[in-house]
């Protein structure tokens, strides 16, 4: 019986990995894809339109799971609002308006922080205690994503400084850590794909009457390949990939989930070599090296046995 449950769990937990893999995979073009639409669009607009998208794809998935599902009262839908606030509203504006005045090189350095930021939080306001090996995994992660983006240079890595849209960015970093954290709870009632549409739901609501004025007085100018892109940033990125997202940390938890983060940039450099043929150089092997061995360090055999972010009661983690 122990057995069976416990190959149970390990199948569940490489299906959250592999998940987690596909959504990093997905994302990795997110952040070219921003830099190419934001001259060309205004941002709430965008955000707006691509969780419509979204809701295109997934609202029909999950129409019968969420006939059969619980009803939610009113503390659920409080709950369900505010991830969309935080994981859709607060996270694609702050996302896409800040990718419009800062570089590649600095967004990627603030994104690294996701984990550590998601992680500090349960610790903060949950009293999850990471182990050793997990803090080390996060760390590990960083430095290697760090090293791909300084080029393994300390120069540049010096020439970093934030400006008032990388503050944006770290807006963005605190919403979705506090959206991933607080998304736990609430699968302890409802399935992920009701979460991950009743969140899109209201994060698109939210963002519509402004984006809705915003395409008014700013117009909407996209080329062919523009369209292409938006289509990709609305279908599968704000469908599929938010989805697996949900349905990984329901299985996982979110202090393990959120170092996947690290992998979208390193599959970003990986797509930037076949489709722009730039060439991988020594600091990408060891940056790779790092990020992928943080990444196992944080999924370590003594994490998962360890006290950590898996029970979840109510709307908060326990």
């Amino acid at each position: 019986m122990q057995t069976n449950e416990a190959q149970i769990a390990r199948k569940r937990r490489m299906g959250a990995y592999l998940a987690l893999v596909l959504m990093s995979m997905l994302y990795s073009g997110n952040l070219i894809s921003a830099r190419i639409l934001a001259p060309q669009v205004p941002p709430i607009a965008l955000s707006a339109y691509r969780g419509i998208l979204g809701l295109m794809i997934l609202l029909p998935l999950a129409w019968r799971t969420m006939k059969a599902s619980p009803k939610p009262n009113r503390r659920d839908w409080f709950m369900l609002a505010l991830l969309g606030f935080l994981g859709i509203t607060v996270a694609y504006g702050s996302f896409l308006w800040g990718m419009q005045y800062t570089s590649a090189s600095n967004a990627a350095i603030i994104f690294a922080t996701n984990p550590a930021v998601t992680n500090g939080l349960l610790v903060l306001l949950w009293g999850v205690k990471p182990t050793r090996i997990q803090l080390l995994g996060i760390f590990s992660a960083f430095i290697g994503l760090i090293v791909v983006i300084s080029q393994g240079s300390i120069s540049r890595l010096l020439g970093f400084h934030l400006s008032a849209s990388d503050l944006v960015l770290l807006i963005n970093v605190l919403a979705i850590a506090l959206f991933t954290n607080l998304s736990q709870g609430v699968m302890a009632k409802f399935s992920p794909i009701v979460t991950t549409v009743y969140s899109l739901l209201f994060g698109t609501l939210f963002l519509l009457p402004y984006g809705v004025w915003e395409t008014t007085q700013r117009g909407w100018h996209l080329t062919w390949q523009g369209w292409l892109i938006f289509f990709y940033m609305g279908l599968i990125v704000t469908g599929f990939a938010l989805f697996l997202n949900f349905a990984a940390i329901d299985s996982i938890g979110s202090g393990q989930a959120a170092v996947f983060g690290n992998l979208a940039p390193v599959f970003s450099m990986i797509l930037a070599v076949f489709v722009l043929g730039e060439h991988l150089y020594t600091y990408h092997w060891l940056g790779f090296a790092l990020v992928v061995g943080g990444i196992l360090l944080s999924i370590s055999k003594d994490f998962r046995n360890s006290p950590g972010p898996h029970t979840v009661n109510g709307g908060g983690i326990k």
